[in-house]
């Protein structure tokens, strides 16, 4: 018989099990929840913080799936390290409060996205921290607008909801001459856009949308130099914007199929983009590969590997992008996010872009007639019957 344990029971149900070692290794990586770790005297502490040892200690500072995940995102980007924090919104504010201070001053890109903005203008100048907007297709107005206080540029490769595509190289340029850092948003355009092989220094995900693909997580990363990532670090880790392991762990899984389904989804937005161009109810169609956005020729140059799962159809005014959704929706989801497996809609002036001010919106262009598309896996031939489908409706409103 086995010998009794000689501790009591409820002794053995609070103790943490004998850890199994194995000498091969799991095909998957583990989820890794705990939120802290043992370290095995003081000395090990100092060891792990001060970068001479491998290893956590406290889920806040570290984790191994968030490691993992930065290390992947890292060098999918060309980066030295990342960062993973708990939202894109996230990783914005903990590269904004770690490169500027009271009395700094961003360029930040006319027409961001509405969060990104609201940050910039509403919050930042309670900390001094002032701004002005620039034209991130004309690398000119970026280099007209920098001044001695300036100490970061702020870029999205792709604009939210018209695609505008921003002039990297250019901007680059610009940063370099200011002695700043080039900071680039990629989330709309994973695996067709490579930032820092164009510039930039740091390069910023939503990891919710594409690279997730399954609108079951909400996660941010930061990659680039190893020195500002580590220092953007201990900002996330202060303000508690650090993710989670699980949803750390969601977002690899998610990643294996990254580039098929970027592929896919491209292609199908092309071809999409194409057929509601030429229907008579649509008044405008934003796509950055169709010979009519007014960016076709840079994206030509930014983009190298299709123009992306996402898109954006003018209808004319409210009524008309509502009778389309309602019409719709029997199979395609009104969901204000994007870069799920499938294809959803949204309302970019009831919803990303909710709030934001009404000259600024009217000035890029953001009306409520709009309605942005992200297309996901399905057959082409499905999507363009139902688009067809909701199309009719608006043409009945007529």
């Amino acid at each position: 018989m086995p010998t009794p344990d000689p501790l009591d029971p409820s002794t053995l149900c609070a103790r943490g099990p004998e850890r199994r070692e194995s000498s091969s290794r799991p095909l998957v990586p583990p989820i890794e929840m705990s939120v802290v770790y043992c370290p095995d005297d003081p000395s090990h502490v100092d060891a792990i913080y001060e970068g001479r040892s491998e290893g956590f200690v406290y889920a806040r500072d570290g984790h191994p799936n968030a490691a993992q995940l930065a290390q992947k995102l890292a060098k999918i980007e060309g980066a030295e390290a990342g960062l993973i924090c708990a939202s894109g919104m996230g990783a914005i504010a903990a590269s904004l409060l770690t490169l500027l201070g009271q009395g700094d001053h961003l360029l930040l890109a006319d027409g961001v996205y509405g969060k990104t903005s609201t940050l910039v203008a509403r919050l930042l100048p309670k900390w001094g921290i002032a701004h002005d907007l620039f034209d991130p297709t004309d690398a000119a107005t970026a280099r007209a607008r920098c001044n001695p206080s300036t100490k970061a540029i702020l870029v999205e490769s792709l604009s939210n909801p018209l695609l505008r595509v921003a002039d990297l190289p250019g901007l680059a340029e610009v940063a370099r001459g200011a002695g700043v850092p080039l900071i680039v948003d990629n989330t709309f355009s994973p695996m067709i856009c490579r930032p820092i092989e164009q510039g930039a220094d740091l390069v910023m995900h939503s990891v919710t949308k594409m690279i997730g693909g399954h609108s079951d997580l909400t996660l941010g990363a930061l990659v680039g130099g190893r020195s500002r990532i580590s220092s953007m670090a201990a900002t996330a880790s202060t303000l508690g914007q650090t993710g989670n392991p699980f949803e750390s762990w969601l977002a690899l899984r998610g990643m294996a199929t990254l580039g098929l389904r970027m592929a896919r989804a491209s292609g199908t937005a092309m071809a999409i983009a194409l057929r509601l161009e030429d229907h008579p109810a649509v008044d405008r169609v934003f796509y950055p590969l169709l010979p009519s956005h007014p960016d076709f020729s840079l994206a030509n140059r930014i983009l190298s590997a299709g123009g992306g799962h996402m898109l954006t159809i003018d209808l004319g005014n409210r009524d008309h992008a509502e009778a389309f959704i309602r019409a719709v929706s029997h199979s395609i989801p009104f969901a204000p996010s994007l870069g799920d497996v499938q294809t959803t809609l949204s309302h970019p002036a009831t919803t990303s872009h909710r709030n934001q001010d009404p000259e600024a919106m009217a000035r890029q262009g953001i009306h409520p007639g709009l309605v942005r598309l992200s297309i996901g896996l399905e057959d082409p031939e499905d999507l363009w019957r139902e688009f067809r489908e909701g199309l009719e409706a608006v043409g009945t409103w007529r």
